[in-house]
């Protein structure tokens, strides 16, 4: 199995097909996997690249290092070891920060975001009793958190989409709990990583695409992205929530790949 090292770090990665290099990254507590329906599509005209970030499935789970800078210096030594100079980065959730982080680090390896469903400085404003509760009960708390991160519509015709995303969080293997406190602990993790006043830097073409019933990351979290980035595009869809790859697949495909052919 191919792993890249971050000092040390080792984190895994797949890659399939060959041309321009198309790189995925997951939402937290999730893995890899969660881009199923966009690999082998995706290969069969792009080297595609599928990451499981640390603390996170496949990859290394140290017990410290969680800041989004350091996920972001995990894309590079993935980006390095498959031999890839440039990439589409494509982010869901903390896959998103985790690509805009990469990019004001790397803004010469990077040809395009597709930012789904993310946001910065999530925290500001998290009431104490949310975040108490979180520490108290992660899977409860987080658990209720999934359950307004999927559309109605999904919940009612695709229920299997919920019970696997609860599920990723559950099993310790995947997602131990030691990352969650350490993630949740970091200043620069996925709560407190803030760059509002440097997204005006990212200067790479960028379409923002967030869930009309998203309650994880609202659509107000997504436009404020794309109001900030200079020249980035905002796409709503309708009938979804926190997992457009997922919940509507043909759409998402059909969104990254007009995207993406844009870009040549």
């Amino acid at each position: 199995m191919p792993y890249a090292d971050n000092h040390g770090t080792k984190i895994f990665y797949d890659t399939y097909g060959q041309g321009t290099p198309i790189v995925f990254l997951h939402p937290w507590t999730t893995n890899g996997y969660i881009w199923y329906y966009q690999v082998f599509p995706f290969a069969l005209t792009n080297q595609v690249i599928v990451v499981d970030h640390r603390g996170h499935g496949r990859s290394d789970k140290p017990q410290s290092g969680y800041s989004i800078t350091e996920h972001a210096g995990d894309v590079a030594a993935v980006l390095d070891a498959a031999k890839a100079d440039r990439a589409v980065l494509v982010g869901n959730s903390i896959g998103g920060m985790i690509a805009m982080q990469f990019t004001l680090d790397n803004p010469g390896r990077v040809i395009g975001n597709l930012i789904l469903s993310s946001g910065t400085g999530l925290g500001e404003g998290m009431p104490k009793e949310a975040a108490q509760a979180f520490a108290r009960d992660f899977e409860g708390t987080f658990g209720a958190l999934l359950e307004g991160a999927v559309s109605a519509k999904s919940k009612r015709e695709r229920p299997e989409i919920l019970e696997v995303m609860k599920a990723h969080f559950r099993v310790q293997s995947n997602f131990p709990k030691h990352v969650f406190d350490s993630s949740m602990a970091d200043p620069n993790g996925v709560f407190g990583w803030n760059i509002k006043t440097r997204l005006s830097s990212i200067r790479t073409p960028t379409l923002v695409i967030a869930g009309e019933e998203d309650n994880a990351t609202p659509v107000a979290a997504n436009k404020f992205l794309a109001d900030n980035i200079p020249g980035a595009k905002l796409s709503v869809v309708k009938d979804v929530g926190h997992f457009h790859q997922l919940e509507k697949p043909l759409e998402f495909n059909a969104a990254l790949k007009e995207f993406v052919s844009a870009l040549h």
